[in-house]
């Protein structure tokens, strides 16, 4: 089991370094183009969810990869004061849903600003 750490900073700006990241950590463990793809899609939507529903952007984001067997474990976590409740969660309807369809497992910590989603390199093709 591998585990990475990316502290960046909470700003649109990084946005490709994250995508970028996400896309060399994927590319390494073997998933496919479609698969590299969807991981790149989840993380903008997750940082996108951050930025949107957490005001406060003095503190970075951290995110933690872990790569295990055939899956690649994402996890992000807004380090900034401030709550997400329910009805920011609503209000972000595509967000979530997009997360919720393209990720194999995912966990929405709003308490601890923390979203989790887990990638499985697809074995049928």
């Amino acid at each position: 089991m591998e585990k990475i750490k990316l502290t960046i900073p909470k700003k649109s700006e990084y946005m490709s370094t994250i995508r970028l990241t996400t896309s060399a950590l994927s590319n390494l463990k073997g998933f496919n183009i479609d698969e590299i793809e969807d991981l790149k899609v989840i993380i903008s939507e997750v940082c996108t969810f951050f930025i949107s529903n957490v005001e406060n952007n003095s503190e970075p984001l951290e995110i933690n990869y872990e790569i295990s067997g055939n899956n690649l474990i994402v996890e992000v976590t807004d380090l900034n004061s401030g709550e997400i409740s329910e009805e920011n969660r609503t209000n972000s309807d595509m967000c979530v849903m997009i997360i919720e369809s393209l990720a194999d497992n995912h966990n929405f910590d709003l308490k601890n600003k923390k979203i989790i989603f887990e990638k499985c390199i697809n074995n049928f093709e």
